[in-house]
């Protein structure tokens, strides 16, 4: 991820703002989009505050990946 990052010159919090807005147009349900634009705000506290990008963003990560399971369970 470190790599990605530095050959793009993307910092931490430009992957949350883009995350941000592109919560915005994904088709998935309100609850769910509330809870992770939620959880993006407060990761993106954390960063500012000076917490470590990366773990930051992985923390992110996990949480999107527990919502897509949720969403899809809710799908059956």
């Amino acid at each position: 991820m470190t790599t990605f990052f530095l050959s793009k010159g993307l910092s931490g919090e430009d992957v949350v703002v883009q995350l941000h807005r592109a919560m915005l147009g994904m088709d998935i349900p309100n609850a769910e989009k509330v809870r992770l634009i939620d959880r993006i705000g407060e990761i993106d506290f954390r960063m500012t505050e000076g917490a470590n990008e990366r773990i930051q963003l992985e923390a992110l990560f996990g949480i999107f990946c527990s919502c897509r399971i949720k969403v899809l369970d809710s799908l059956e």
